[in-house]
């Protein structure tokens, strides 16, 4: 087998877990401070890089269609989403962010980098700057 030893996979894979666990956790605490929950700023950050069609957020938030209409549902009901057919196609509908709804997800953003910022403090600049380099390596597309 080429790669590194299976011990050292599964500390790694295991490491990789418990950050992302432990991020997530403490985000999750902050939002709900907030009153959003994660699905709910995730959505919103998606609509605010743009993505503005439900079967797109269905999709990249990997759930059923009918779960993205219920927290569109509940996020027009709190003022943060704004739904309009679509001009180039009616069948479809646009989804927007109203004001207080780019205020609540510029909000969760940057809670999000404060969460991640304080695990990254923990390292050197020379570390960030190794982890900068090692993740870009590691999330790059692989040839297939």
């Amino acid at each position: 087998m080429n790669g590194p030893p299976p011990p050292l996979v599964q500390e790694l894979a295991a490491l990789g877990y418990a950050l992302t666990h432990a991020l997530y956790t403490e985000a999750k605490e902050l939002l709900v401070k907030e009153g959003l929950s994660p699905r709910k700023a995730h959505l919103l950050g998606l609509l605010a890089k743009g993505v503005d069609l439900p079967s797109q957020l269905a999709e990249l938030l990997e759930v059923h269609p009918s779960q993205v209409s219920h927290l569109l549902a509940a996020l027009e009901e709190e003022g943060l989403v704004e739904r309009s057919p679509d001009p180039q196609d009616r069948r479809k509908v646009k989804l927007f962010l109203t004001p207080k709804g780019r205020e609540a997800a510029a909000r969760t953003e940057a809670l999000w980098l404060a969460v991640f910022g304080r695990r990254l403090a923990r390292l050197s600049p020379e570390e960030q700057a190794a982890f900068l380099r090692i993740l870009r390596k590691l999330t790059e597309v692989e040839d297939a």
